[in-house]
């Protein structure tokens, strides 16, 4: 069966996100340079001046770099088809993370962040994230897609009524796929449109995304929030039946999905299901990381150096807060509702189902010469003749998709983005 997490549109710019953010840096950087009396400082203000002899060994310096991927290509360890687009995504890796280092350098050595000239430098990081964070969610997307199309297709696995769980499917891809509103829109490119236009207002009414009042940030912002946000629109649906598949709400609860505590995946059938909810885990953290970057760094630029009572106007307090405060806020609440819908959400079914597991064989073990301990891959049905397992290895079986100590590792990452600005509270 069928089943695309991310359709038209969307997907094909979510596949090529390399090139999106290619374009959008092109565009973000050359602005300063091309606009006359804009505000906004080009990187040509930040890079140092070469002339006479200077000027022709950095030159040299650079002709050097094709000449070296020349050798490699020439004796196969890097196959010369591949070298333009990762040259692409890695020059504009490198670019980007230089980027990111200046910013960090300018507020270092500025006396406060208020001080540091605008300069479209400083919105390296916002495209550096929406880089390495599309790449991810991409390969996500893929991954979730065979996830939930292979959990339908294993016989004799967690999954007892197939029919059932492709009806499932086929519900899912529906709201997913979503009906356009009055024929015209799909749901989610209008909620990614508002919410995108939403915080538009809230720039326009402050400093813009970077607080550089920089009007072609302002636009590159916009569309490329707009894009991300219908992609987390479709995210919010797969949660909500995903939900609904693990506490086995009256409309899919004749799928039969069950915990197996001998599975040879060695977590009860779950591991896939927890592996998907790492990656996604996993591109979370990354956006968390971006959030005091963003705090400190492009936040600074309208924070008043004598401190919150800087601020005069009531209303810039407010739109300060709600473009530097409220994301860090909404990523606390964010990763929180991620970790009880996902990996709290899968051992609770499991440990419920082991419970249920163990009434039905409590009080009728006896036949000890069948007993026997489970091998990686029995089933629980299996032990039926022999009134069940042993019991110490049932005892022992998973109740958590994953590695209990990696996940909590994982999970605890989250808290990292928003321990810095606690921390700096007090320094």
């Amino acid at each position: 069966m069928q089943f695309q997490f991310v359709s038209g549109l969307p997907r094909q710019l979510l596949r090529h996100v390399p090139l999106l953010v290619l374009l959008s840096t092109i565009v973000m950087f050359a602005g300063p340079e091309l606009i006359p009396g804009s505000d906004v400082a080009g990187l040509s203000a930040l890079l140092p001046q070469f002339n006479g002899s200077n000027a022709a060994l950095f030159g040299l310096f650079l002709a050097i770099v094709p000449v070296l991927l020349w050798l490699l290509t020439n004796v196969d360890v890097i196959e010369i088809r591949e070298v333009p687009s990762a040259g692409a995504v890695y020059g504009l890796v490198s670019f980007l993370g230089l980027g990111i280092l200046i910013s960090l350098f300018l507020v270092a050595t500025a006396d406060h962040p208020s001080e540091v000239e605008p300069n479209v430098v400083l919105t390296s990081g916002y495209l550096l994230t929406l880089l390495v964070g599309g790449m991810m969610l991409y390969e996500a997307t893929l991954r979730i897609e065979h996830l939930f199309v292979a959990a339908g297709e294993r016989d004799g696995d967690i999954i007892d009524n197939q029919e059932e769980y492709r009806r499932f499917l086929t519900d899912l891809n529906d709201a997913i796929t979503e009906t356009p509103i009055l024929g015209l829109v799909r749901p989610s490119r209008l909620f990614g449109t508002v919410f995108a236009l939403q915080f538009l207002i809230v720039w326009i009414l402050g400093a813009g995304p970077q607080n550089l009042n920089y009007s072609v940030g302002l636009v590159v912002n916009f569309l490329l929030n707009a894009i991300l946000v219908t992609v987390v629109f479709k995210f919010f649906i797969l949660v909500r039946y995903f939900n609904m598949l693990m506490n086995e709400k009256q409309a899919y609860r004749e799928i039969g999905l069950h915990y197996e505590p001998f599975h040879i995946d060695g977590y009860g059938g779950f591991r896939d299901f927890g592996l998907f909810a790492t990656r996604i885990n996993i591109i979370l953290t990354l956006a968390g990381l971006y959030l005091p970057y963003r705090l400190y760094i492009i936040g600074g630029l309208e924070f008043p150096s004598e401190g919150l009572a800087g601020f005069t106007d009531p209303l810039v307090l407010t739109i300060w807060f709600i473009s530097f405060l409220g994301p860090v806020m909404a990523y606390a609440a964010g990763a929180a509702a991620w970790g009880y819908y996902s990996f709290w959400s899968m051992h609770v079914k499991m440990e419920r189902d082991k419970q249920l597991l163990a009434r039905r064989f409590q009080g009728e073990r006896g036949n000890w010469e069948l007993d026997r301990t489970p091998s990686t891959g029995d089933t629980i049905d299996d032990f039926e003749e022999c009134k069940g397992p042993a019991w110490g290895a049932f005892r022992d079986a998973p109740t958590w998709p994953l590695d209990v100590n990696k996940m909590l590792s994982l999970i605890s990452g989250n808290a990292v983005p928003l321990l810095i600005p606690v921390v700096n509270l007090f320094l």
